[in-house]
């Protein structure tokens, strides 16, 4: 079975990532989202799907289509990288608010700009992902229209499950602008839809995102917790990081009992994440379609100590470029040094790796026969093919034997 006629197709064969399009597109009444045995968010249909509301889906869901900036978002001054796409620039950025800065995941930019468009009228609230407040260690999408609810929302780095555009039709219906920051896969799903619904680049006005890692299935935050002895009900707090650049996991009881983890003793070794299948054949984990990507500067890829926090941004659209400067003219955030294509590669070395493997992934998934991404402009069949035949048969093997794992 190669081809996907069902939404259990996109589930069953590890495609989901729970980004919650679905469920936004067909209605709570006929999709529903809920939390597997394995800590993952999936969709089922509470009836059947009529054909015309499955082939939305299938035309915005990114376990079923992956692509790369649409060409009317392609500055003529853009540069352009085999690993990472098209830019316009590179540099250090942060957030100038020294409280931002210390409890955002790095430099506080995501907020940072965020804060600057909702001060400055440009956009009437953000859409994104913060902590359940009742279930602090789950994540629910949420909309913050103003600096207390957004700074308030526990929206850095919630490195578990979550279904960031469930309300994204919500957010069309409400004809009001807004920005949306999400991970690359949620991006990628909302220009998607835009070319079936002209509202998206109408309200929709910013596109911002993360260079993402992938996350924790839930059992991950679960055995944490359990380490300490501490069940879920009794929590107040839960961090994934943050209060410090990379910041300690951290959690609180409702009692005042305090537990915490070095973040590289937890988060360090990626392997040890549990992440879901569909980021293991990620083909866009670095933002490739979004207005802005930040991701974290540790060289090697990994944190040595705390510092002060500081973002790398990765600018791919005139609209990106035009927000930066202006929220850094506006004395929201600071930019600092330029950076290069290598910098780049050295912070996030796992993105590269995963970049070149990531079509001999996916043939691995096609020589058993089992449906796998469309992917169009993301530049995997080039990197594909300056790999070594070697490298290229144990990927595809890998994954292959993955499957049965699912």
């Amino acid at each position: 079975m190669s081809v996907i006629n069902s939404l259990s197709d996109i589930t069953e064969n590890g495609l989901c990532i729970g980004c919650g399009i679905c469920q936004s597109i067909a209605g709570n009444e006929n999709i529903s989202i809920s939390m597997t045995e394995k800590g993952r968010l999936e969709p089922k249909e509470n009836k059947p799907l009529n054909n015309e509301i499955f082939d939305k889906i299938k035309k915005t869901c990114p376990g079923v289509i992956v692509e790369d900036l649409p060409k009317e978002a392609i500055a003529n001054k853009s540069k352009y990288d085999l690993v990472w796409g098209y830019y316009l620039s590179l540099f250090y950025a942060w957030s100038t608010d020294k409280d931002i800065r210390f409890k955002s995941s790095t430099g506080g930019l995501l907020n940072g700009l965020s804060l600057y468009l909702l001060e400055s009228k440009k956009v009437r609230f953000i859409l994104h992902t913060g902590t359940d407040p009742k279930q602090p260690m789950r994540s629910v999408s949420r909309y913050s229209y103003n600096k207390q609810e957004l700074l308030n929302s526990g929206s850095c780095s919630r490195y578990g499950p979550s279904s960031p555009l469930d309300k994204f039709n919500e957010a069309l219906n409400k004809n009001e602008p807004f920005a949306f920051v999400g991970k690359p896969c949620d991006i990628s799903a909302i220009r998607q839809l835009s070319k079936i619904d002209r509202r998206v680049n109408e309200l929709c006005k910013y596109l911002l995102t993360l260079v993402c890692g992938g996350f924790g299935e839930f059992t991950k935050s679960q055995d944490f917790i359990d380490s300490f002895n501490v069940k879920e009900e009794e929590l107040s707090i839960f961090r994934y990081r943050g209060y410090g650049n990379p910041g300690k996991m951290y959690i609180k009881t409702n009692s005042g009992k305090e537990h915490d983890k070095e973040y590289n003793s937890f988060w360090g070794e990626e392997s040890t994440w549990r992440v879901p299948f569909r980021c293991k054949i990620c083909p866009d984990a670095i933002g490739d379609s979004s207005d802005l990507a930040a991701l974290d500067t540790w060289p090697g890829g990994s944190p040595v100590g705390e510092d002060e926090g500081f973002n790398a941004a990765i600018i791919r659209t005139k609209k990106g470029y035009d927000l930066v400067h202006d929220a850094r003219d506006a004395g929201y955030i600071k930019i600092g040094n330029d950076l290069k294509i290598e910098d780049i590669n050295d912070f996030q070395p796992h993105q590269v790796s995963k970049k070149k493997a990531v079509y001999a992934r996916h043939q691995g998934m096609k020589n058993v026969n089992r449906p796998t991404l469309n992917t169009k402009n993301l530049r995997i069949k080039e990197l594909y093919d300056l790999n070594t035949k070697e490298f290229n048969e144990n990927e595809a093997k890998g994954i292959s034997s993955r499957l049965t794992k699912i």
